[in-house]
C-alpha cells in the first residue's frame, strides 16, 4: 500500500510542504472487519384461498418484512422447529371457526403475534378473536402502508 507522507523543507526562511511517498507492507497485518448479519423475519400466512389475487398482493406487501410461508388450514406446520415472527390469518374460507383456529395457533405459537384479516369485521367476532390470542383484527382492505406499519410494530426487531 502506498501512502502520502508530508515532508517539511526549509527554503528562503519559510516552510514549504511537499509530499513524499513511502511503502507499507500490510500482508501480515490483521484487519478487523465486522459484518452485521440481519436475521430474516419469517411470516406465516394461513389462507385457504391460495388462488386469490388478494393473497398474492398480501404476500408481495409482507415480503418486504421477511420470508413468507403460505399454508392452507390443512397444511399448518406441526413441526416444533418451525419458527415464525408473525402469523397472519385470512379469516375467509376457514373450515374451523375463526376464534377456535386462533386459539389453536396461539397455543401452538404462544409468543408469536397473530394478525387476523377479514373482509367483514364485527365487534363480536373481534372480541372472540382477541380473547383467543390474536394481537390484532383488521380489514383485508386496509391500506398497504398501514398494514405494514402494524405488522412491523408487532414483530420483534433487533436493535
Amino acid at each position: 500500500m502506498i501512502l502520502p507522507a508530508p515532508i517539511a523543507k526549509t527554503s528562503f526562511g519559510k516552510y514549504h510542504s511537499r509530499i513524499g511517498v513511502f511503502v507499507i507492507d500490510l500482508s501480515n497485518a490483521f484487519i478487523k472487519t465486522e459484518v452485521n448479519i440481519v436475521d430474516s423475519k419469517s411470516i406465516g400466512v394461513l389462507s385457504n384461498n391460495d388462488q386469490s389475487p388478494w393473497l398474492k398482493h398480501l404476500a408481495e406487501v409482507l415480503g418486504s418484512l421477511g420470508t413468507i410461508t403460505i399454508c392452507s388450514e390443512l397444511g399448518l406446520p406441526e413441526k416444533p422447529e418451525w419458527r415464525f415472527d408473525l402469523l397472519v390469518v385470512d379469516a375467509s374460507g376457514l373450515q374451523m371457526e375463526l376464534a377456535e383456529r386462533v386459539d389453536w395457533m396461539h397455543g401452538r405459537f404462544p409468543k408469536v403475534p397473530i394478525v387476523v384479516l377479514t373482509s367483514s369485521p364485527t365487534w363480536r367476532r373481534a372480541r372472540a378473536v382477541l380473547q383467543a390470542g390474536a394481537s390484532d383484527y383488521m380489514r383485508r382492505s386496509m391500506e398497504d402502508d398501514m398494514l405494514l406499519e402494524r405488522c412491523r410494530s408487532l414483530m420483534v426487531w433487533p436493535t
